[in-house]
């Protein structure tokens, strides 16, 4: 349930920011019986999973698509129970791979992306001493870096660094760590799945008994005397204890003014723990297209990507989605990041121009509508999610760490399943358990 204005104080615990971490910390403190107050600065709930049904008169997930970890995501497993409502459904890959206006097997790309994930799979299981801070540092380099010469002179490397870096971990290779993951992620769960009616909707459902109350921006926290005061745009709000989910780059930035000043290690991992560039470039498309090139349903489409020596200038396809007529473009890491600042209407002529040497001239015929995601531009998350610079993957523990046995962190930047909702979600939870525990001792 979400409420517009009308603010309490004198509570337990505010939670700041309503997307999953939020809407779960608050559940949970909840259930254990705290008063609590949700605020969140949009106008809705869900931060960076939302689905929009009035762009394409269908559901379309703005944010958060995927499922990841499938077979152990609590969220798909209450859609599973609730499939009435929902139709979640593990995804069974179908892969269409172009070379210019030329069909080919999937073999080579398939190869590539195999030999890619070779080289990550040895470094992570290779034999460092984590304890040993120094010398872990030392070796938290770029990952391109790492990949062997030969592999990255493959014709079909850019295509498959495009879609394992760029639109996976949000960053191109050269700003990606390997030590992110041997240090800080824990898998649940395989594969990854979809919902039909759209992650956002979902998570909704998910969290339907929590009122939150909306356009609430926080200004600063004073942390100076007894408890939390939170100076908002709707008023001063005072508590016990607070908990902030809102993204890296937010603090980073000092969108929100601590006062006093949080321990400098604190500032370090926000700037350390960065948000990478995520963006859906969704073109609704007549079901003649579909047809004409024999597309099935959640049909994943690679288009070539010819050498650069920066990022990728590519996308990543998700055609068909749900047997409906919408397709997702997806771009990621720096290119997305210079998409956005040239505009929307430049990332959609990319698309349409990639498409048009691939599917010829005569492609616009299909086009009915198209929209473009920004969320580097989105002034309440300024980000996708989080990836950690080379050198500071360790810092993920120290974002999480809370100061002063009042002001508690959560969110997928804290989460050993980083960049996922669920993830955030299990953050949230874990978080709120924390803070009982710390206030109860």
């Amino acid at each position: 349930m979400q409420k517009k204005n009308n603010h309490s104080s004198n509570v337990d615990v505010v939670v700041v920011g309503a997307g999953a971490a939020g809407l779960s910390a608050t559940s949970e403190l909840i259930r254990k019986g705290r008063s609590v107050l949700c605020i969140e600065a949009m106008d809705r709930i869900g931060g960076r999973c939302f689905t929009d049904h009035s762009i394409f008169g269908s559901a379309c997930d703005i944010g958060a698509h995927w499922l990841h970890n499938y077979s152990g995501n609590q969220i798909a497993q209450y859609g599973q129970k609730n499939n009435e409502r929902f139709n979640i459904y593990e995804i069974k890959e179908d892969i269409l791979v172009y070379d210019g206006q030329k069909k080919v097997s999937p073999d080579n790309l398939l190869e590539t992306l195999s030999n890619i994930k070779s080289v990550k799979e040895k470094l992570l299981v290779s034999k460092v001493n984590l304890n040993d801070n120094k010398k872990s540092h030392r070796e938290d380099i770029p990952f391109i870096n790492q990949i062997p010469n030969k592999l990255k002179e493959n014709i079909w490397f850019e295509t498959a660094h495009q879609a394992l870096g760029a639109c996976l971990a949000g960053v191109d290779f050269d700003e990606y760590t390997i030590f992110d993951e041997r240090l800080n992620y824990e898998s649940i769960g395989e594969n990854d799945g979809f919902v039909e009616e759209g992650y956002g909707t979902l998570l909704v459902d998910f969290r339907k008994e929590v009122q939150v109350n909306l356009n609430t921006e926080v200004n600063e926290i004073k942390w100076n005397g007894k408890g939390v005061v939170l100076e908002t745009n709707q008023g001063t709000i005072k508590a016990k204890s607070c908990i902030v989910t809102v993204s890296t780059e937010i603090l980073r930035l000092g969108k929100i003014k601590f006062i006093p000043s949080l321990p400098i290690e604190k500032y370090e991992a926000f700037d350390g723990i960065t948000l990478g560039a995520y963006n859906h470039i969704t073109l609704k498309l007549k079901k003649q297209f579909y047809d004409d090139f024999k597309i099935q349903p959640d049909t994943y489409f690679f288009s070539k990507i010819e050498k650069t020596n920066i990022s990728p200038k590519g996308y990543f396809g998700s055609l068909r989605l749900h047997k409906s007529n919408l397709s997702y473009f997806d771009v990621g890491g720096k290119f997305a990041k210079d998409l956005e600042e040239e505009g929307q209407e430049a990332s959609i002529d990319f698309v349409l121009n990639s498409l048009r040497a691939t599917f010829g001239s005569k492609f616009d015929q299909y086009l009915i509508k198209a929209h473009v995601t920004n969320w580097g531009k989105n002034k309440y998350t300024m980000g996708s999610y989080s990836s950690a610079r080379p050198g500071k993957a360790h810092l993920r523990s120290v974002l999480k760490k809370p100061v002063g046995g009042r002001i508690f962190f959560a969110g997928e930047a804290t989460s050993t399943n980083y960049g996922t909702v669920h993830g955030a979600d299990l953050s949230g939870k874990e978080v709120a358990n924390d803070l009982i525990g710390i206030i109860n001792n």
